[in-house]
């Protein structure tokens, strides 16, 4: 596992913040609720920090998390050193 972490900011932006937050970070309801309200920073794994941009939303880039055994014919660049 990676040592590294992330730090941000919740933006105050919304209940898709909120939910996102709450399945990214394992965060209650009222949790994630509050954390967006007051603009809670938060540190966190980068794989952590990747769902929760997820899940929040990146309409023009199509992304979604995909089960482990998923295989298609994209190139698949995680076994890569970067």
């Amino acid at each position: 596992m990676s040592r590294d972490r992330v730090r941000f900011t919740l933006p105050n932006d919304g209940a898709n913040t909120a939910r996102a937050a709450q399945r990214a970070f394992g965060l209650t309801c009222s949790q994630a609720y509050h954390a967006v309200h007051v603009k809670q920073t938060i540190i966190c794994r980068p794989s952590q920090f990747a769902r929760f941009l997820i899940y929040r939303g990146f309409n023009q880039l199509n992304a979604e998390l995909l089960p482990a055994e998923h295989h298609d014919h994209t190139l698949d660049v995680t076994r890569n050193p970067a």
